[in-house]
């Protein structure tokens, strides 16, 4: 990881569009207030929804969040990959989403900048991008930077909720998953 010019953007609080494993992702330093309140802007999102978590190890989640058993096997089986889950952080008081890319380049830049906010490159209640074709021009033009190249999967990751017992599939997408007991 040799190009500093979007490390940079990264670290001073910038707006990134860039593919993932699943889905073409936007986001920001997961620290940065003043950037996720501008890609709630971007979107069209409202306040009260929050982004996922993109990590590049497993260190980096328990650092925020309280892993429990139930998500300790799903880390161990299915990432890096296109599912994401949600743990309770170290408070106890909020509900965290985190996923780990199968994207190499990208965990690379997660481990030079930190972890990242990745939510799908769309306006609120758009699909998701699969390309840098389906990218909508309108939304480029508000971020600050774009990477281009290709998201391997084109699908939305599995959302699971671990917070609850039994474990909680949201939504289905890249990882298919039918019993978490």
């Amino acid at each position: 990881m040799k190009d500093k010019s979007k490390l940079a953007i990264f670290k001073k609080g910038g707006v990134v569009i860039f593919p993932t494993d699943t889905v073409y992702g936007i986001g920001c330093r997961y620290d940065s207030q003043k950037a996720i309140d501008k890609i709630h802007r971007i979107k069209g999102t409202p306040k009260t929804q929050h982004f996922p978590i993109l990590v590049g190890n497993s260190m980096q989640v328990e650092k925020i969040a309280q892993i429990n058993e139930s998500a300790k096997n799903l880390m161990k089986k299915h990432w890096p990959g296109g599912l994401t889950i949600i743990l309770r952080s170290k408070n106890g008081k909020e509900k965290i989403a985190f996923r780990m890319p199968d994207l190499d380049s990208l965990r690379n830049i997660i481990e030079e900048v930190g972890p990242i906010i990745g939510t799908s490159a769309n306006f609120h209640t758009q699909p998701a991008p699969r390309s840098n074709e389906e990218l909508d021009p309108k939304l480029v033009s508000l971020a600050d930077y774009v990477i281009k190249g290709e998201c391997i999967g084109g699908r939305e990751s599995t959302v699971v909720d671990t917070t609850v017992y039994p474990p909680k599939i949201l939504r289905q997408g890249a990882i298919q998953l039918t019993k978490l007991t």
